[in-house]
């Protein structure tokens, strides 16, 4: 008697929430065509456990980030690994490289050539962007890796999202982005920003809670603008009046006896209407609120394409904290940005002085192969200062945490 032994898979994720949601959604894919999920190998380091799990599957797929140049040296690192597990085994698993990287060199605002990607990635077999996901089946099997039938049976509509946490899920209720902040590559990566329907996330969230999960996390680049129409995401302004769908959803899902959490990101504070600003009273809105300032100076704001003054912020921020008094704050800052001068960054330093947020990440600025920041504005802040900078707002915003505790 034949014994079946399924196809073994692993996905290595990179970056932010939308990623994770989208892996979850790879894997529901690839668990319908019968592949089987492989964890991570126990090993005494990284590099070891990768060259164990690549050793051990059939289909390895890395879902790429490319905000920062350090994710993307992280990815082009496997190949050292796979060029390893070839020499030891004499063969390798199809390796599948999806997310930003390839959105990036693919799709109507390509920043660069494919062909850059393929040389810097040899040992990828099959390239696909984030709107290809569910395209996965039919590739493989022009790959030659899955057989005719896996594909017919495939039905887009009945996967389910694959969520490793036991109580919460990553839900994506937007993908791309229409904001072309100067620095940044998901307009390109993802491309235009296009809501998922109302009806399709309330069916993910049911079906998530009849497996057990109680706490959502609503993804998307701006969640703020979602169900928006383009003329319309453009005129709202934070501390309006207007209502806007996503406080909307927010308030539909709340209503779910089985949802018990429910949080957010990311949120820009440029459209922060007062009616969001309201829905974070509702006691199963997560305590948690994420907003990406960047800087803390108009200049730099302004060069940085974001639609708010630091003015706007403070004053997003008092309102916040009015609604919810209690809340937790976390943001995205950057410095060393192109012609930030001392000054400037020093409004920076000013801002988590008084803001006293829970969560800073901060980041040196990389210029991202052509995004408007890399095509027109120098680099002209040094390594070493960028490094000095980032230490010291470090430093500011550890000590206003320490105070605000």
């Amino acid at each position: 008697m034949n014994i079946y032994i399924p196809r073994k898979y692993h996905i290595k994720t990179f970056g932010c929430q939308a990623n994770i949601a989208d892996s979850g959604t790879l894997s529901g894919i690839l668990e319908s065509l019968g592949y089987e999920y492989s964890s991570v190998e126990d090993a005494e380091n990284e590099n070891l456990a990768l060259i164990r799990t690549l050793s051990d599957v059939d289909l390895f797929v890395i879902n790429t980030c490319s905000v920062r140049q350090k994710s993307e040296d992280k990815v082009y690192g496997i190949g050292k690994a796979v060029n390893h597990v070839q020499k030891e085994k004499g063969s390798r698993p199809f390796i599948v490289m999806a997310g930003c990287m390839v959105g990036s060199v693919t799709g109507e605002r390509q920043r660069y050539e494919f062909d850059e990607l393929r040389k810097k990635t040899p040992w990828v077999d099959l390239y696909i962007n984030p709107s290809q996901i569910f395209d996965l089946p039919l590739k493989l099997q022009e790959s030659h890796v899955l057989d005719e039938w896996a594909v017919q049976k495939f039905d887009p509509a009945g996967i389910n999202s694959k969520q490793e946490d036991s109580r919460r899920a990553f839900v994506n209720i937007s993908y791309g982005c229409d904001n072309f902040c100067t620095f940044c590559v998901v307009p390109y990566a993802r491309g235009r920003e296009v809501s998922r329907t109302e009806a399709d996330i309330l069916a993910e969230i049911n079906h998530l809670v009849k497996r057990g999960k109680s706490e959502f996390t609503l993804c998307g680049q701006n969640v703020n603008s979602w169900g928006l129409s383009m003329s319309d995401k453009f005129e709202i302004r934070t501390g309006s009046d207007d209502k806007t769908p996503f406080a909307d959803l927010l308030r539909k899902i709340h209503s779910l006896e089985e949802v018990e959490k429910i949080d957010f990101i990311s949120s820009n504070p440029f459209d922060f209407t007062s009616d969001l600003i309201e829905t974070l009273k509702l006691q199963k809105i997560s305590n948690y609120l994420h907003i990406a300032v960047q800087s803390g100076n108009n200049d730099v704001l302004k060069k940085m394409n974001r639609r708010h003054s630091i003015e706007d912020f403070y004053s997003l921020v008092e309102s916040i904290k009015q609604a919810r008094p209690e809340i937790e704050l976390g943001t995205d800052l950057i410095v060393g940005f192109p012609g930030e001068t001392e000054e400037q960054f020093l409004d920076t330093i000013e801002l988590v002085k008084k803001i006293k947020f829970n969560v800073a990440f901060i980041a040196m600025y990389s210029p991202r192969k052509g995004t408007p920041a890399q095509k027109f504005y120098p680099d002209d802040v040094p390594a070493k200062e960028k490094k000095r900078r980032h230490k010291l707002l470090t430093e500011a915003w550890k000590k206003s945490k320490d105070e605000n505790n």
